[in-house]
């Protein structure tokens, strides 16, 4: 049993590296490995499954194997776990008035567009299940794999206007599959995983910049909104300070929403599968006094895109970024500083196709207030070297840099309701605006779940954003089962 959960994992842990999304057909090795691991918790040493000196015929002493503690220490354990929901999503798409008529220019020359302003229905109506495999190695190490499985009936609103070929109803998706080795004050993480960095929470964390977004995959699920990077984690502990050092031989990138598709009429560019174009990444972190502190800086092949030289196609380009994270505890309060630069491959903002670069900071609070958690954050984007005329602006658009600086308010509220904290409400929410104030973009979503029993519960999600006069709005409902 032992053998063919870390068997499991290690497979799981190979796919990530190149498939982020598989078909069903093609996991059907592992679920039949799946079927022979255990269901259910248990341990594998002691009178159960032997400390393993006796099966092979070795006769210690109590004093040779250190007192009976290393039967102890070398025990393992496996665990499944996992959740099953049953999910209706809904969204709809308005567009502006300059990008609709963008959409019509191309479907005049045959390009892929919407042949609406306004587009709604269903885009998920299905089932998602998640199974998760956790073991450990006493205290010398720990595995952890986890993947969904989605069943959808539904279609993207976009799937009726793209040339690409339909997905299938069902598919396999990898979340995170890593194994973890301890040494004293070192750990070792191995494998594809989730990093989150910062000490704030809500929708802008600027230091929080590792793992690339997917914008396109719909879920109430923190998890679902990052794309785990496939990398090695080394964590050394330095008395109360703590070093990571993290590799990332092949860069994610990120997976935008459907509707920017349709303004990428050319190929992107590939990307080179070789070591230079991958990703690093380290942070020192301590505690002195109320102060926590965290240097960090990242190093690679930037998440969003910049432009090929026709234009019209998606490129990638490197990105040095150095972040500050600062917190102070006030006793009721903790003030909060982060702060990140992203120098690019254009310094001097000559090159139309490659983002400016770039620097962005947020300060403000976090405090509880009725038994709610609340953050409040204040904070500006600050383009270099920024050019004013019209085409860098329209190439500035795709890029995400249409304005010199960018002002925003965040706000992350959680709060607990009714006997027994059974409903849960999550809010966030930014405003964005010019240098000059005028609105340039918004962001809502509440996420409100209703404990119906022990590992039952019932989640609605609505969200709406406005981007440049676009506006979108998202409804998630979830009956979501946890065992």
């Amino acid at each position: 049993m032992k053998i063919n959960g870390f068997i499991l994992a290690l497979l799981i842990l190979m796919l990530s590296l190149y498939h982020p999304t598989l078909p069903a057909d093609d996991f059907d090795d592992l679920a039949g490995l799946a079927d022979e691991a255990p269901v259910e918790e248990q341990e594998l040493a002691g009178e159960e499954g032997g400390d393993g000196l006796e099966d092979l015929g070795m006769d210690l002493s109590e004093d040779e194997v250190g007192g009976g503690e290393f039967e102890e220490e070398q025990s393992v354990s496996l665990s499944f776990g996992g959740y099953l929901k049953t999910l209706a999503y809904w969204n709809e798409e308005s567009y502006a008035e300059s990008l609709w008529s963008h959409y019509q220019e191309l479907a005049l020359y045959g390009q892929p567009a919407p042949d609406e302003q306004k587009i709604s229905g269903y885009n998920n109506i299905g089932t998602r299940l998640q199974l998760k495999l956790e073991g450990y190695l006493g205290d010398h190490g720990r595995l952890f794999a986890a993947f969904n499985v989605n069943y959808n009936l539904a279609r993207s609103v976009h799937d009726e206007f793209s040339t690409e070929p339909q997905s299938s109803d069902t598919e396999i998706r990898p979340v995170e599959a890593y194994i973890e080795i301890y040494e004293g004050s070192r750990a070792w993480k191995i494998g594809s995983q989730i990093v989150t960095w910062g000490y704030m929470e809500g929708v802008e964390v600027p230091t929080d910049r590792i793992n690339a977004r997917d914008q396109s995959y719909k879920s109430t699920e923190y998890e679902d909104g990052k794309l785990a990077s496939t990398a090695v984690l080394l964590t050394q502990q330095i008395g109360d300070a703590q070093l990571e050092l993290m590799a990332i031989p092949v860069s994610k990138q990120n997976v935008p929403s459907e509707f920017t598709d349709y303004l990428f009429t050319g190929e992107d560019e590939e990307i080179e599968r070789k070591p230079n174009q991958g990703k690093w990444a380290t942070r020192f972190s301590g505690t002195v006094g109320n102060l926590d502190a965290a240097i960090s800086y990242v190093e690679g092949l930037d998440n969003a895109p910049d432009l090929t030289e026709t234009g019209d196609g998606r490129a990638y380009n490197r990105i040095r970024s150095p972040g500050l994270d600062l917190q102070y505890n006030f006793g009721s309060f903790l003030g909060k500083l982060s702060g990140a630069a992203y120098q690019t491959e254009d310094d001097d903002g000559e090159e139309i196709m490659i983002k400016n670069s770039w620097g962005k900071y947020a300060t403000g609070v976090e405090f509880t207030a009725g038994g709610s958690t609340i953050n409040l954050y204040a904070g500006q984007i600050i383009i270099d070297n920024f050019q004013d005329d019209e085409d860098s602006k329209q190439k500035g658009f795709l890029m995400g840099q249409i304005t010199e600086r960018t002002d925003f308010l965040s706000g992350h509220i959680n709060a607990d309701f009714l006997t027994g904290n059974a409903l849960n409400l999550v809010l966030m929410a930014a405003g964005y605006w010019d240098e000059e104030g005028s609105p340039m973009r918004s962001f809502y979503k509440a996420t409100f779940k209703y404990k119906i029993a022990d590992g039952l519960d019932l989640l609605f999600s609505p969200s709406y954003s406005d981007y440049q006069e676009n506006k979108f709005t998202d409804i998630q409902a979830e009956v979501k089962y946890s065992f």
